[in-house]
């Protein structure tokens, strides 16, 4: 493949936000052209060229230079999720999310899945987010990690309660609620048990 930063129209000393533009033009432009029926096919390959070139600078600068391209011109992830992970925490949804997309289905593992709703959920998509958590669960039915974020998540999709870890303490919520309730059963017995005046 051509180099990147060639194919998006930018110099390696671009800011991230520079690379964003940069591809976001080129990308409505050929999509123009798509929805137009100019010369769709070249309008597609000069497209999946483009989503390849941004994924790979994206990814790597976020994991220090660890992606790369094969000589069929098709991006090659990481064998591990650490940069998307740590895009993930810090708050770069978008960022993830293209990146995660543009790794072929053929070689998405439970760990994309789980990514995948991770980032869903943090963007309020919770029902996606539920069905990617459950798709690594199927994969890896033995991670504790995908199995807690599927189960959190079908707490909060059923309105259920979480419930205080073993270990953890009572949170402010639960003292509040617990204040508030013994003070509604005094209070109907007579007493007082929280004076507002």
């Amino acid at each position: 493949m051509n180099d990147p930063f060639a194919v998006l129209g930018v110099s390696p000393n671009s800011t991230d936000e520079q690379i964003r533009q940069a591809y976001r033009v080129q990308a409505r432009r050929l999509q123009q052209q798509i929805e137009s029926g100019f010369d769709v096919s070249a309008a597609q390959e000069r497209m999946r060229a483009l989503d390849a070139a941004y994924d790979a600078v994206i990814l790597s600068r976020n994991s220090g230079g660890s992606g790369s391209f094969n000589a069929g011109q098709s991006y090659v992830p990481p064998s591990d999720f650490s940069d998307i992970r740590r895009t993930i925490r810090d708050g770069r949804l978008d960022d993830a999310q293209t990146i995660l997309d543009g790794i072929p289905t053929a070689q998405r593992s439970a760990e994309w899945y789980f990514l995948k709703g991770c980032v869903q959920q943090r963007k309020g998509w919770l029902e996606e987010a539920a069905g990617n958590f459950s798709a690594a669960c199927r994969m890896e039915p033995d991670n504790a990690e995908y199995r807690a974020a599927y189960e959190d998540m079908q707490n909060a999709r059923s309105g259920g309660y979480r419930t205080a870890r073993s270990g953890r303490g009572m949170s402010a919520c639960d003292l509040c609620s617990g204040l508030l309730c013994a003070d509604c059963c005094c209070e109907c017995m007579g007493g007082d048990l929280i004076r507002c005046c």
